[in-house]
Parts: C-alpha cells; sequence; structure tokens
C-alpha cells in the first residue's frame, strides 16, 4: 500500500495541471486587454479581410478590458458590435503594456 501512494500522488497532481483554463478560456477572460492588443497587431498590419477578423476581434475584447484606455478607445459601431474608434490611443494604450507595432 505504501508504494501506492507515490503513485496516487503523481497521478492527482497530473490531474490537477490538465483541468487548468484552456488557451480560449484565457482569451475570454483576459480582462487586462492583451489578447485585444494581440489581434489588434495582426490587424494594423494586415489591410486584407483576416486583418479586419483581427481587428473586430480587438474591439471585441477591447471593449470588456479592464485596462482604461483600451476600453476607451473602443465604441459600439452602427450594428450594435463594438469597434476601435481611435486606432492611434488603441496602439498607444497596447504598446503601454510592452507591445510593439512596426
Amino acid at each position: 500500500m505504501r508504494k501506492l501512494f507515490p503513485v496516487l500522488a503523481i497521478l492527482g497532481i497530473a490531474v490537477t495541471a490538465c483541468a487548468g483554463p484552456s488557451a480560449d478560456e484565457f482569451r475570454q477572460r483576459d480582462v487586462q486587454g492583451n489578447t485585444a492588443c494581440i489581434h489588434f497587431g495582426s490587424g494594423y498590419t494586415d489591410n486584407g479581410s483576416v486583418g479586419l477578423t483581427n481587428m473586430g476581434k480587438a474591439a471585441e475584447h477591447g471593449a470588456a478590458s479592464s485596462t482604461e484606455a483600451i476600453r476607451n478607445a473602443v465604441a459600439t459601431g452602427a450594428a450594435g458590435k463594438p469597434v476601435i474608434s481611435d486606432l492611434e490611443a488603441f496602439k498607444r494604450a497596447c504598446e503601454a503594456q510592452g507591445m510593439s507595432f512596426k
């Protein structure tokens, strides 16, 4: 029985580690706006459909951000969805969090 305890302990730790939040859950709960800035970086440099999609995602995450500067650069568009209303302010807010856009 004593030989079984270490095995059970390791198994318990392994199961606990797997139960952590997934990458999708992190992106949904990222209140600081880091996910918004990551999407913004792609949208800022890509004028195609992928860039437009990422700018939409950046606006969605930015609207829910606890970072005031990011949240204030987002408004509600005509369709009722979040849109980035001030690209430069959004960019500066993300740069203040350590992002770099070239």
